[in-house]
C-alpha cells in the first residue's frame, strides 16, 4: 500500500484498526478461557461480540470509502496478547490470573480509545462523515468498555487483595 497521501495513510491506519479488532476479538475468546469466575466469562464474551460489531463498523467504513482494507498488521495487540501468555506460563493462581485478564482487556480498550480518536479526527477532517458515524460508534463503545472494566477491575482486586 502506497502510503503517499493522507487518504492513503488513513486507509492505512484504517486497516491496522481492522486486523487489530479481528486478533483482539478472538484473543478475548482466548481470555475468557482461562477465567474460572462465570460473571468475568461473560464479560469477556460480552468484549467479544462488542468486537464484532467493531469490525462490521470499520468493513462498512471501507465500504463508505468505496476501498478495501491493507494487509496491516495490528502488532499491539500481538504484543499484549504474547505478553499475556507469558505471564500464563507462570501458573498464576486464579485470583491472580483473573485480576490479569481483566488488566489485559483494559489495556487493550485504552489503546482502541486512541486509536479510534484519531480515525475520527481524520474520517472528519477528509469529509467522510459515514466513516465519521462508524468510528465514533467505535469509539464509544470502546469507551462503556473501559468504564465497565474499570469497575470490575477495581471490585476484583479489592475483593482478591483484601485477602492477600
Amino acid at each position: 500500500m502506497a502510503l503517499d497521501s493522507p487518504t492513503e495513510l488513513f486507509r492505512y491506519e484504517l486497516s491496522g484498526a481492522l486486523d487489530a479488532e479481528k486478533k483482539a476479538t478472538a484473543w478475548r475468546d482466548e481470555i475468557a478461557g482461562q477465567l474460572r469466575d462465570s460473571g468475568l466469562q461473560q464479560i469477556a464474551r460480552t468484549e467479544q461480540q462488542e468486537g464484532h460489531r467493531r469490525i462490521e463498523n470499520l468493513e462498512a467504513c471501507f465500504a463508505a470509502l468505496g476501498a478495501r482494507a491493507g494487509e496491516v498488521s495490528g502488532l499491539t495487540v500481538d504484543g499484549a496478547r504474547a505478553e499475556f501468555k507469558q505471564f500464563m506460563s507462570q501458573q498464576p493462581a486464579p485470583d491472580t490470573r483473573e485480576i490479569y485478564a481483566v488488566g489485559s482487556l483494559l489495556k487493550m480498550s485504552h489503546v482502541g480509545v486512541a486509536a479510534y480518536r484519531g480515525l475520527v479526527d481524520k474520517a472528519l477532517a477528509m469529509g467522510q462523515a459515514r466513516c465519521a458515524q462508524l468510528l465514533r460508534r467505535n469509539l464509544v463503545m470502546k469507551a462503556d468498555s473501559i468504564g465497565r472494566l474499570e469497575r470490575i477491575s477495581y471490585e476484583l482486586s479489592e475483593r482478591v487483595m483484601a485477602t492477600a
